[in-house]
């Protein structure tokens, strides 16, 4: 038996997912609601498998997701794009409604959030382009990728270590408990860079600084010039 696509009338077999011709979903949209969130969801954020493997790769193996990701290996992981946009919006959800925690005292517009996040969306490609500068032999579109794994990364590390932030006010304790997140991130920048670029310890250790100091400069000159006082 056969069916037809709702989108260009092709003819489709009655277990066609999507359709051969247009690309467009056999699945009817008249089903229970709950039942289209759930499908939304999953196709949103790819919970098929490739998203926890593609955190825990991320998480415990800095660079290796995007060293695989250029050499070919893609269709196990998550489109980085898509992940740092999932990522980023829980995280600047998260910074909007929990702001108190973040930032101690100061409450922040939404504008104000939405201008954040609007920057950081044009600054993770100059991140991409400074990588470019230092290790002539990159791919842009390769250091894009890099660059788009490294910031998914950071905001994981800022939804943590934000509140504690805010805490250390209170006791000791939190300040304490930022130095092993702060051990960690140090530990990520310089091993994500060796496992990318494949240069040696020494050869990694100053362009990955070399590239964070002028990252942080840039980053420094956005939120003071750009952003509204």
């Amino acid at each position: 038996m056969h069916r037809t696509c709702k989108n260009c009338q092709t003819s489709l077999p009655t277990d066609a997912n999507y359709c051969t011709k247009c690309g467009q979903s056999t699945k009817s949209t008249r089903q229970p609601f709950a039942l289209f969130v759930k499908e939304a969801l999953k196709e949103l954020l790819d919970i098929d498998g490739r998203l926890s493997l593609t955190l825990k790769t991320l998480v415990t193996k800095p660079g290796l997701a995007s060293y695989e990701y250029d050499q070919g290996m893609r269709a196990k992981y998550t489109p980085p794009l898509r992940l740092y946009l999932v990522i980023s919006v829980i995280f600047f959800l998260l910074f909007s409604s929990f702001q108190q925690i973040f930032t101690g005292h100061t409450e922040l517009s939404a504008s104000s959030i939405d201008l954040y996040s609007r920057i950081m969306f044009v600054l993770f490609p100059m991140f991409a382009l400074y990588i470019k500068v230092i290790y002539p032999g990159s791919y842009l579109v390769s250091n894009i990728v890099f660059s788009l794994h490294l910031h998914s990364v950071g905001y994981l590390i800022l939804i943590l270590i934000g509140p504690l932030e805010a805490l250390e006010r209170q006791h000791l304790t939190y300040l304490a408990l930022q130095i092993p997140v702060l051990i960690y991130l140090l530990w990520y920048l310089l091993q994500a860079f060796k496992t990318m670029y494949r240069a040696s310890w020494s050869v990694t250790a100053w362009k990955a600084a070399l590239i964070f100091v002028i990252y942080m400069a840039t980053l420094g000159l956005a939120f003071d010039v750009i952003l509204p006082g």
